[in-house]
């Protein structure tokens, strides 16, 4: 009993012991105030004061301070808070201030910004602001260590516009970013994120430079504050690229220590001569990486090594006894568990016997059914190939029978068809007969008639061609006409076209006469005017600068290239522009008989029966006199000779 006493006592209140000889003892008491201030009126919001503050008030909590912490506060709620702060100044041996947010300077002060602060004159400083020596005078009333930590001299909005009201009447620009120098105090540190009159950086992560430099280093037990400080604006100063140095004032008379946690080497020691197994493991968890791990994971061994030698000295014995009795329930186990195997395998051995039994009986039932079945399946297949050749003879005996009724119709047919021509043959005989002799005297008579007629026929032909062709003469003047319109038209539309180009470039309408070209500008215009002609912007003529051509082609250029004016001069800039251009630039100008394609003018063209006019349009083609001729009507007949012709049942019979 009493063994088992101290074995609690070993691994249950040895780790409380030892959690309570690692923490950190605070014997004094230690207050904060931490405020963060992000969301101003008719301002950006702070990206970090926020998280400046929350982790602040973490760290400062982890190391003993009692923290009240206040975010986006107004000015009132400032107030109540500084009050209460100063309450509990006056009976704490430590006491911190921390603020993140927008502070500013004017003549001399300094200010803290709530975030319903509204600035619209001098007046509203004293009543929208809280001043930082209200600040002081809180931290003033502890008896021990003062610390105010401002990360507050960001760029301010609001301070901006508060200058720019009160120059408008006083025309004197006042000093607001940033923090004016802090006043020597005793027994005070005052640390501002930046140096005096400076503006801090926001940082991109989620806390400033400032506050991530400070969340670091009070994470290391021991730290004397001036060095801690001294560290902070290291790593500030390296994150900025050199743009940001906090400045520190420190006034106390012995070192200070924010963080009062016991160091390695303190804690290794105190525990490096004891035998408490859970202490050194639990030094190793905490410091794995320290200077004298190596020496408590020794320590460590050596004690487990110790206890387990101990542990089988002790358990021997009982471990002899313990296996003497443990081999003889084995034994009696295995025993059992033997008969219990062989009566299974008895048991199964009999119902494997019934089951083969069972399936030789299934297995021959099946056999006979098989067997039945494909005797009945051959009757059936014999029966089905009896039934298909009997089909078959039937359809072949119907397709005979059909031929042959087909034959004998047919055959039929062209009898009736060789009958009936022949009663046909015998009355167009009998009518032709009968008809012949009343007709010889009509046919006389029609003859004279139907000359007469087709010679007035003939002379009104005549005067219709004559007719036609004058509209035809007509019409051709008329297109003709139309198409130098088109022309007109066209030279018209180039010149307007011109016209615009010169507008759209700034030029006036008559150009001043190009100035005279030196030797080697002059050697430039031929290949320019080839490259403005591979572009399509060229229509032809002299290489000539001066030229109407060349106008023409350097002002589409100009249009098409976007450029401000034409060129005025030949330059080889101008030459390497017009090279670096691959595709054609300028449209090609076609009449209205052509139309472009891939740059080129090509002649359009018409369907069948229809010829282009000059104005570029597809029409019918005119008919010819001849073509009049036939549509007029019959060709007469020629007079005399031949006999006479007439139709009758759709046959020509002519005497």
């Amino acid at each position: 009993m009493d063994r088992r006493l101290s074995l609690f006592i070993l691994f249950v209140l040895a780790p409380i012991c030892l959690l309570a000889q690692l923490s950190p003892s605070y014997a004094d008491k230690r207050i904060a105030l931490v405020i963060g201030n992000a969301h101003y009126k008719n301002t950006p919001a702070l990206v970090n004061p926020v998280n400046d503050a929350n982790d602040v008030a973490q760290a400062l909590t982890a190391v003993g301070f009692e923290v009240n912490l206040k975010l986006d506060a107004g000015k009132r709620e400032i107030d109540q808070a500084l009050a209460q702060f100063a309450r509990d100044s006056s009976r704490a041996d430590a006491a911190l201030f921390y603020y993140a947010g927008h502070g500013m300077q004017y003549q001399g002060h300094n200010f803290l910004m709530p975030v319903d602060a509204e600035l619209q004159d001098e007046i509203s400083i004293r009543y929208e602001l809280t001043s930082l020596d209200n600040v002081k005078e809180a931290l003033q009333r502890s008896n021990g260590v003062k610390i105010m930590i401002l990360d507050a001299c960001r760029t301010n909005p609001l301070a901006d516009k508060f200058v720019r009201s009160i120059t408008i009447s006083t025309r004197d620009i006042p000093k607001v970013q940033g923090y004016a120098r802090p006043e020597q105090t005793r027994g005070m540190i005052i640390v501002y994120a930046t140096q005096a009159d400076d503006v801090a950086h926001d940082g991109t992560g989620r806390n400033s430079p400032f506050s991530s430099a400070f969340l670091k280093e009070i994470k290391e037990p021991g730290l004397e504050i001036g060095a801690m400080f001294r560290r902070v604006n290291a790593d500030v100063n390296v994150a900025t690229g050199g743009q940001q140095s906090p400045e520190v004032s420190i006034s106390l008379v012995s070192e200070y220590y924010l963080n009062q946690g016991e160091t390695d080497q303190k804690i290794w020691a105190r525990i490096r001569t004891s035998p408490d197994v859970g202490a050194i493991r639990e030094f190793l968890d905490r410091y794995p990486n320290s200077f004298y791990a190596p020496d408590a994971a020794a320590r460590l061994d050596l004690l487990e090594r110790e206890a387990r030698e101990k542990e089988a000295a002790g358990q021997s014995a009982k471990q002899t006894q313990d296996a003497a009795t443990v081999e003889t329930e084995r034994l009696k186990q295995e025993r059992a568990e033997r008969e219990r195997i062989a009566a299974e395998a008895r048991a199964q051995e009999q119902d494997l016997t019934a089951k083969l039994a069972a399936a030789e009986t299934a297995r021959q039932k099946l056999a006979g059914e098989l067997a039945a079945r494909e005797s009945a399946q051959s009757e059936a297949e014999a029966r089905e190939r009896a039934v298909r050749d009997k089909a078959d003879q039937e359809r072949q005996q119907e397709a005979d029978l059909r031929r042959q009724i087909a034959e004998m119709q047919a055959s039929q047919a062209e009898k009736d068809r060789l009958t009936q021509e022949s009663i046909e043959k015998e009355r167009s005989r009998q009518a032709v007969a009968d008809q012949t002799a009343a007709d010889r005297q009509q046919a006389d008579k029609e003859n004279a008639d139907q000359l007469r007629a087709e010679a007035a026929r003939a002379q009104e032909l005549k005067t219709q061609i004559a007719q036609l062709e004058q509209q035809a003469a007509d019409a051709r003047a008329k297109a003709a006409a139309e198409e130098q319109k088109a022309v007109q038209a066209n030279d018209a539309a180039t010149a307007a076209e011109q016209k615009v180009a010169l507008a759209a470039t700034g030029s006036s309408a008559e150009p001043a006469p190009a100035p005279a070209l030196s030797t080697s500008e002059a050697s430039l215009a031929p290949q320019i005017r080839a490259e403005l002609l591979r572009l399509g912007c060229y229509t032809g003529g002299e290489a000539d600068w001066a030229a109407a051509e060349m106008k023409r082609g350097l002002a589409k250029y100009a249009l098409y290239a976007k450029l401000d004016s034409p060129p005025q001069a030949p330059s080889v800039a101008l030459l390497e522009d017009l090279k670096g251009r691959h595709d054609r630039l300028c449209p090609a100008d076609c009449s209205a008989r052509e139309v472009s394609i891939g740059g080129r003018c090509v002649a359009k063209t018409c369907g069948r029966g229809e010829v282009l006019n000059r104005l570029g349009q597809c029409a019918a083609k005119p008919a010819a006199p001849h073509e009049l001729a036939t549509r007029s009507g019959p060709a007469p007949a020629k007079p005399g000779g031949g006999g006479h012709c007439f139709v009758f049942n759709g046959n020509q019979y002519c005497e």
